[in-house]
């Protein structure tokens, strides 16, 4: 059962995140990470990766969620440390209703998210609401710790 306190997670991830695409169940799309990617001057991803993350995001609009999937995990076989495809590819698992491995995706692209701060913070978020959502309130609390701590702007 959904909580207030996921709604409101859910809330503040839909907000910070961006709109939600056309015809998907809630949250972000799946080419937000590719934009704060560009908006960091990080490196650009492969000519393929992008044009993986591109097929993706427009399958993700449509509800195509196992084919988006299919598609990111593809660009992750060329590009395994990109925490923008990790982070797109926890987003199309939360959009399935697969909180557990949105929560496990969402891992992966803090492992990889190095020096970008809003990434991770997106990435806490995801995490917060996917555990609220698969009925883990200690976990969703943690997560929430964590994330209040990234937004003070201090480190654990």
């Amino acid at each position: 059962m959904k909580s207030m306190a996921g709604i409101a997670l859910l809330s503040g991830l839909l907000v910070l995140a961006g709109c939600a695409a056309p015809g998907a169940p809630g949250g972000p799309a799946v080419g937000d990470a590719r934009e704060e990617q560009r908006r960091e001057a990080a490196p650009q991803p492969a000519p393929a990766v992008a044009a993986l993350q591109d097929q993706a995001e427009q399958a993700s609009a449509a509800g195509e969620h196992e084919r988006a999937a299919a598609l990111l995990e593809r660009a992750l076989r060329i590009e395994p440390r990109n925490a923008g495809l990790w982070h797109n590819l926890a987003i199309v698992r939360y959009r399935d209703g697969d909180y557990r491995q949105a929560e496990s995706m969402a891992q992966r692209s803090l492992q990889h998210a190095g020096a970008n701060r809003d990434l991770e913070r997106r990435n806490w978020e995801l995490i917060a609401v996917s555990r609220e959502l698969a009925g883990d309130t200690g976990g969703a609390r943690a997560a929430r710790d964590r994330l209040a701590t990234l937004t003070a702007g201090t480190e654990q």
